[in-house]
């Protein structure tokens, strides 16, 4: 027989997709930085780099919810090594945006907020923060978190292929948007979100598909 998930209600499918498809339109409003010249690249942009960040910040740990919900009940290998892999996603990819993204926009503010002779000085600290090994773009809190993600969502699709029934397509969309998402500014993040969203989809449609089952041999009742 084909393996069944376990039932979910229609308020918690509704999170599962909710929360990828509020996370995917903040993203769109993402300000976009080099890198090299952050201060440059930002300083009229900290209202929505703040209200951004803080948004990734309440998504982050919401999506984990969303992905271990997806996975109630499913055993495995496959399914623990996603809900290990969200933790340390939710964990890491939480400390880079707390530093990244909220540590840069009050550094910006208050820099912001100098003389102009002294701005030049402001914009080298907040690089040089930037520049950190723990919380650069390819520094220790976003890798772990990033790997933290990708493994889970890899994980995940395999685990619901093997034991909830989910076609073929669920995990190798659901690798693709783990991808997607750790590169999370526009257009990679909100990509990846819409393809998890297609696979949840996918997902749901296989479940509420019904297979016909006829007993050999049974009398058909009058």
């Amino acid at each position: 027989m084909t393996p069944r998930h376990p039932a979910l209600s229609t308020p918690e499918w509704a999170f599962i997709g909710g929360v990828p498809l509020l996370w995917g339109i903040l993203l769109l409003f993402h300000p976009m930085a080099d890198g090299e010249t952050i201060y440059l690249d930002l300083q009229d942009q900290v209202t929505p780099w703040l209200v951004v960040h803080l948004g990734q910040m309440l998504f982050i740990p919401l999506f984990a919810v969303a992905v271990a919900l997806l996975l109630r009940g499913v055993a495995g290998t496959a399914a623990r090594v996603s809900r290990v892999g969200l933790v340390f996603f939710a964990v890491f990819y939480t400390a880079f945006e707390l530093l990244q993204g909220i540590g840069n926009g009050i550094l910006i503010h208050v820099v912001n907020g100098l003389p102009a002779a002294e701005r030049a000085t402001g914009a080298d600290v907040i690089q040089g923060f930037s520049e950190n090994v723990l919380i650069r773009d390819m520094g220790v809190f976003v890798s772990i978190g990033s790997l933290g993600l990708i493994s889970a969502m890899i994980a995940a699709g395999i685990a619901l292929h093997r034991h909830a029934g989910a076609p073929v397509a669920v995990p190798v969309l659901f690798g693709l948007a783990g991808f997607l998402i750790t590169a999370h500014p526009p257009p990679y993040g909100p990509t990846g979100l819409a393809l998890f969203i297609v696979a949840v989809a996918i997902f749901r449609r296989s479940q509420s598909t019904e297979p016909a089952a006829v007993a050999v041999g049974q009398p058909s009742s009058a």
